[in-house]
């Protein structure tokens, strides 16, 4: 008894330019996976090594916190480019802090929205 891949597998009716164009853009969207997840272990570190400075202002702080955050969304958007749905095994993988994970998004909504709370506190 022989066992045969489903037709579905089959390439024999693919073309072999779209073919190619399609491993090349896979292999684009995993080097850019790639690339922004070293960008957010990067801005990890960076975020970990200032709160063992206490000196540090809470402005800049705040900018560093933004980054991660801006960063932990480009991975989660090209996480889900590449088809890879679950994120909660990978952020605990990378161990992002529950308050990168809460504020995940565009840099400056995050620093616009923290000047408007800094104006209302004050007055």
């Amino acid at each position: 008894m022989s066992v045969r891949a489903p037709q579905f597998f089959l390439d024999q009716d693919k073309d072999p330019l779209s073919a190619a164009l399609e491993q090349e853009i896979l292999s684009e969207k995993a080097g850019t996976l790639s690339r922004l997840t070293k960008k957010l272990e990067r801005a990890l570190s960076t975020l970990k090594d200032s709160k063992d400075t206490p000196s540090l202002p809470d402005e800049e702080r705040l900018q560093l916190l933004a980054e991660a955050a801006e960063a932990l969304w480009h991975v989660t958007i090209q996480r889900e480019l590449c088809g890879l749905r679950q994120h909660k095994a990978f952020y605990d993988f990378l161990q992002i802090p529950k308050e990168i994970r809460l504020s995940m998004g565009p840099k400056n909504s995050l620093l616009a929205c923290s000047h408007r709370q800094n104006i209302e506190e004050a007055s």
